[in-house]
């Protein structure tokens, strides 16, 4: 399988033209469901990534949508007054708050679940459950932290609509594969995306996305990223593309070379003192470039 490196080619192919007549509800609509008591910030994180992305606000999506337990309702939307944050009904994802997630569901362009959600088996179980109901409306779908352990209950392939995006933790309890070095890397990456019919972004300092059939290799210059939150906001940024790119693949690599080169600009700016949230300001600047309109 040929292995690729992406580049800046990949944030122009991934970019979508916005209609100058268009409106937040033409420009596309994200759901991000996230959150447990013990985990407020990562799903906020995520809905800021993709609400400041060129595929989000710069050039697509024009509605995101935040769902979180009650429990963590207040300080959540305390966060940013562009958020619109919908409650679960406690502390943690459950059945009881499937009926009205699939509501939202069907009026999204694309949905990401995952960041902070627990493991509980409670939780999990509603994820799997979730999960299928996308698949059956085939949408856009991005699973990112512990909605990923709930694959294996969903008992059919992901596919070509969806993305995993696994840690090399997360992707261990997936395939079991040993991780040794790149080229195990993108071995491992290509076979689970063949075994779930899907694209699997692997995160590390060297990012392999891969469809099972061909794959890129994203690479940051420093490590400035190496730490908390910003793998959330990457799943913000993919979401972003996804939302209105018709070609997931490439969306994963648009985001994901984005937010290398995000991090290499911070290093100059800020060493390796940055935090998941100086990301969000520097989307625009990176990607203002690519803007276009059409009529």
């Amino acid at each position: 399988m040929k292995v690729g490196i992406a580049r800046m080619g990949d944030l122009r192919s991934a970019s979508t033209p916005r209609r100058l007549h268009s409106n937040k509800r033409t420009n596309g609509r994200i759901l991000i469901i996230g959150g447990s008591y013990r985990f407020h910030g990562a799903p906020v994180l995520v809905s800021n990534a993709a609400y400041l992305t060129l595929a989000a606000m710069r050039v697509g999506t024009g509605y995101a949508i935040t769902c979180v337990p009650k429990s963590i309702l207040s300080p959540v939307r305390k966060l940013s007054p562009n958020l619109i944050v919908r409650p679960l009904s406690g502390e943690n994802l459950g059945s009881r708050d499937l009926p009205e997630l699939r509501g939202e569901v069907e009026r999204a362009d694309c949905i990401v679940i995952g960041p902070g959600l627990g493991r509980s088996a409670a939780t999990l179980h509603a994820v799997a459950k979730l999960i299928s109901y996308c698949l059956k409306l085939d949408k856009k779908l991005l699973l990112d932290a512990d909605a990923i352990l709930a694959v294996g209950a969903v008992h059919r392939k992901l596919g070509s609509n969806a993305l995993i995006t696994p840690n090399d933790s997360e992707f261990h309890r997936l395939s079991k594969a040993k991780l040794t070095d790149r080229d195990a890397r993108v071995e491992a990456a290509k076979r689970l995306a063949l075994k779930l019919g899907t694209n699997v972004l692997l995160k590390g300092h060297a990012t392999v996305i891969t469809d099972g059939k061909r794959a890129k290799i994203v690479e940051p210059k420093t490590a400035t990223l190496a730490t908390m939150g910003t793998g959330d906001v990457l799943s913000g940024i993919i979401g972003g593309y996804m939302t209105l790119n018709g070609n997931v693949f490439m969306s994963a690599c648009a985001g994901a070379y984005l937010q290398a080169r995000i991090g290499d600009l911070l290093y100059k700016e800020k060493g390796y003192h940055a935090i998941a949230t100086d990301l969000l300001d520097c989307i625009p600047k990176m990607l203002k470039r690519y803007d276009r309109t059409t009529g």
